[in-house]
């Protein structure tokens, strides 16, 4: 790693007349890759804050509120480089968070620009825009709050497995934990979000894999729309044949066919409406939906009576997508009116079904339309974790030998196998094994699919991609060497497959590790140490057993740190974790500070990974809130136990509390309610003097006395 050093500069525009002395605030910023620029920025914002508040913090009260404008700006300015670095890597940008400590001492209207801590329940979905041409697709994920307003952008703090967790969530009502920063929520622990059923109110725990049938005729809307610059090519017939046609090339019969019949699409086209928007504005996909909706109402139609509803415009060349939909969801948008297959793909994402992609191509298999939209059957793993293969037509194999497979193509088929299934412990995913023939819409298969084994992988749980790995045409073999499974196509004859399976057990893979730092930022004094928890779990799979992982740490100039253990011994799957100590030295200047956890498996030294941490050092001069609350009375009579009592606050933390009476420690209280019991019984009558001080996490004091009589 290396560490780059920046002095805070003015800020630009209105920021740089905010007359700041921010020249002695070091800016770290310690991983390397192309967000090292927008982590330098937010940690020199970061800087320019704290340099700022600390002035703020010295002005008399009645100044305060005239320069609160400048912690404003800074505030505001700093909010939208985390929310760019949050979308690049929300790892570090959780880590370059502001500490409670420092949040809790801005002013409200400079506060109401920094990340907050909330406690919310809602669901998750996805809204998956698809560009076929290109071959790429851009998939934000969303948080609808059951308190309402508009949803949210969630993304994961944590790295590891970010995008399989977020699908796992998505459809499920979520209680969370996380911090808002605009129209963002990041979760920083997704061990502390509850996942339950959508529509259940009792918590699940953690989601596992299992399949929910996706059934019913889905009753949909499709209302087509004119700009006011552009009008629509199709006509309501045209797409009304395209989705609810029974026969041929439609999405009714596509979803028909491949569900066995447990899916249909019915319903109505209606329009084109022309809309207030242009084909060359802001692609403002939910403003045209409400336009398109208000104009059916005023037709006579109400959407609220579909389940599914299709919006079909003329194309926008700024949104740079042919087909959005919720995954999750009820609404899908279409910008090429005369592809069936887009309209099959995006009411896929609809029912939770997500792209069919090869290793290195979003959309590059071909034999599904969650791939590059072209009509034809659904591929093997859509049709088991969508609930449409019938009992004793998947089979999960554990054991080697021959195995005869039926084309997955005949719909017809029940009781004979028609997917294979291999669970894929290195991932703890599945292989789905299955053959294509020319039956029904598979005659629009490409050649290369058909009479051929197509393998794939997949999680598991709908939604999920689907990932083809190989099409294995007869005396071809698919080898798996990290689980041990080789699969051999012995042949294909009369829409049967033979194939020999070898499974000689998984052996040991290799991985890196997944590094966490917790809390992600502190604060602290000079001269303060600040502990965090560094947790290291194994990837490696179960055959490497236990592995030992060295654990290291890149610190910035000034700073000293330790662990309680430099070694972890961890069990494959599992994780373990250690206390990390970091110090600032007593001449390390106020500003936020960079600190790296690393852990490398001793097996394989460079397999190194890397927690991000952040320091903010902050010279605090303020003495803490102190109210002794009780005794209220200057007279006690009685020889028992009289209580004390206190309230104590400070932005940094109270750190404790003590009472004294006449010049002796009674107690040291570390948590509220603050309290401490003191004999009376034991001490001579007349007057004594109690003291309670309380003392900051910046070790700065405030203390009351009161003068009690005893009588």
């Amino acid at each position: 790693m290396r560490h780059s050093t920046r002095r805070a500069t003015a800020l630009a525009s209105t920021v740089a007349l905010l007359c700041l002395c921010l020249s002695t605030a070091p800016a770290l910023a310690s991983h390397v890759g192309d967000d090292l620029a927008l982590d330098q920025q937010l940690v020199g914002s970061n800087d320019q804050l704290v340099t700022a508040l600390a002035q703020w913090e010295k002005l008399p009260q009645a100044a305060r509120d005239a320069r609160a404008a400048q912690l404003v700006a800074l505030a505001e300015q700093r909010q939208q480089r985390l929310l760019a670095l949050l979308q690049k890597n929300p790892g570090v940008a959780a880590a370059r968070m502001m500490p409670k400590g420092m949040r809790d001492r801005l002013p409200a209207p400079a506060a109401a620009f920094v990340e907050r801590e909330v406690t919310d329940q809602g669901t998750v979905f996805a809204s998956v825009a698809d560009d076929f041409s290109q071959g790429v697709s851009h998939t934000q994920f969303k948080f609808q709050s059951e308190a309402g307003g508009a949803p949210l952008d969630i993304l994961l703090a944590d790295s590891d497995d970010s995008e399989r967790d977020l699908l796992r969530w998505a459809g499920k009502r979520l209680s969370l934990n996380a911090m808002r920063i605009g129209e963002h929520l990041a979760v920083l622990d997704k061990k502390r979000v509850q996942v339950q059923a959508a529509g259940s109110n009792e918590p699940t725990g953690t989601v596992v894999a299992s399949v929910t049938a996706v059934q019913g005729v889905q009753k949909t809307l499709s209302i087509l729309v004119n700009f006011n610059d552009k009008p629509l090519s199709c006509t309501a017939s045209d797409v009304n044949s395209r989705l609810f046609g029974t026969t041929g090339a439609t999405v009714n019969n596509n979803y028909r066919e491949s569900s066995r019949g447990l899916v249909g699409f019915s319903g109505q086209v209606v329009g084109p409406f022309t809309i207030n928007y242009s084909s060359t504005g802001s692609c403002n996909y939910s403003g045209w939906a409400t336009a398109a909706e208000a104009a059916a109402k005023a037709a006579g139609i109400d959407p609220a009576q579909f389940s599914r509803v299709n919006y079909v415009t003329p194309s926008n060349g700024t949104c740079g997508w042919s087909g959005l939909a919720y995954m999750p969801g009820r609404q899908s948008w279409v910008q090429k009116c005369g592809s069936t297959g887009v309209y099959s793909h995006e009411l896929g994402h609809n029912l939770s079904l997500h792209h069919a992609a090869t290793p290195t191509a979003e959309y590059g298999d071909g034999s599904d339309p969650m791939g590059s939209a072209k009509l034809v059957g659904h591929n093997g793993p859509n049709r088991v974790m969508a609930g449409w293969m019938p009992q004793g037509t998947v089979v999960d194999v554990t054991s080697g030998g021959s195995y005869a497979l039926t084309t997955v193509s005949d719909t017809t088929m029940v009781g004979a196998p028609q997917v294979l299934r291999f669970y894929k412990a290195d991932t703890k995913e599945y292989y789905y094994v299955s053959l294509r023939e020319a039956i029904g819409l598979d005659a629009g298969l490409a050649a290369q699919y058909k009479g051929a084994l197509s393998i794939h992988r997949a999680s598991g749980t709908l939604p999920a991609k689907t990932f083809l790995m190989q099409v294995v045409t007869a005396g071809q073999t698919f080898s798996d060497s990290a689980n041990g499974i080789t699969i051999v196509n012995q042949g294909v004859a009369g829409g049967v497959a033979t194939l020999g399976v070898t499974l000689a057990g998984p052996v040991c893979t290799r991985a890196l590790p997944a590094v966490a730092a917790s809390p992600a930022s502190q604060m602290g004094a000079p001269g303060v140490a600040r502990s965090y928890t560094v947790t290291v779990t194994n990837k490696n799979t179960a055959s490497c057993g236990t592995s030992t992982f060295a654990l290291g740490q890149v610190l910035p100039g000034g700073f000293t740190g330790t662990f309680a253990s430099t070694t972890l011994a961890v069990a494959a799957g599992a994780s373990g974790s250690t206390t990390w100590t970091a110090k600032a030295g007593t001449a390390v200047v106020d500003g936020t500070y960079a600190l790296d956890a690393t852990a490398a498996d001793t097996a394989q030294a460079a397999s190194k990974a890397t927690a991000h941490a952040s320091y903010t050092v902050y010279t605090d001069g303020t003495a803490p809130t102190l109210t002794i609350t009780s005794p209220t009375q200057s007279t006690v009579k009685g020889r028992g136990k009289l209580s004390i009592a206190a309230t104590a606050s400070d932005a940094s933390g109270v750190k404790v509390v003590e009472f004294h009476a006449d010049g002796a420690l009674l107690a040291a209280d570390t948590s509220a309610p603050y309290s401490a019991n003191w004999n009376v019984g034991k001490v001579a009558k007349g007057v004594h003097t109690l003291k309670v001080r309380a003392i900051d996490n910046a070790g700065n004091v405030a203390e009351q006395t009161l003068n009690v009589t005893i009588q």
